[in-house]
């Protein structure tokens, strides 16, 4: 029989009955869809507003080095990828909460590591 604490190469820890508990009074008590409930139980911390809005939670983040990166999800807001680059990030930009250039043209000197002698 397969570990029940194994999902789809997701490793579950704790009780799943006391989850499967919290996810129906979530439910309940919030008045949500099954699909609104696993949104609401399962998501990360998302950012919704205005452009304004959105940096400034951005920037909060940065700022209290609560976060070292951003994941956008692309498929989550269709063509809205443009619409965070195009007006989004220039706020960001603007509050030095987002760079406006590189530090060179590799990885290690965007980091700003040395980078290594080569041995050859």
């Amino acid at each position: 029989m397969p570990d029940p604490t194994l999902t789809q190469g997701r490793t579950r820890r704790g009780d799943t009955v006391a989850l499967a508990e919290k996810w129906r009074a979530l439910s309940r008590d919030k008045g949500l869809s099954i699909r609104q409930t696993v949104i609401e139980a399962s998501a990360r911390q998302s950012f919704v507003g205005t452009p304004e809005a959105v940096a400034a939670d951005l920037e909060t983040f940065v700022r209290q080095d609560a976060a070292d990166g951003f994941i956008l999800v692309p498929h989550l807001t269709p063509g809205g990828l443009d619409e965070f680059v195009d007006r989004v990030v220039p706020l960001l930009q603007e509050r030095r909460a987002f760079r406006t250039e590189y530090r060179g043209t590799t990885l290690r000197s965007h980091l700003g590591l040395p980078d290594p002698e080569w041995q050859g």
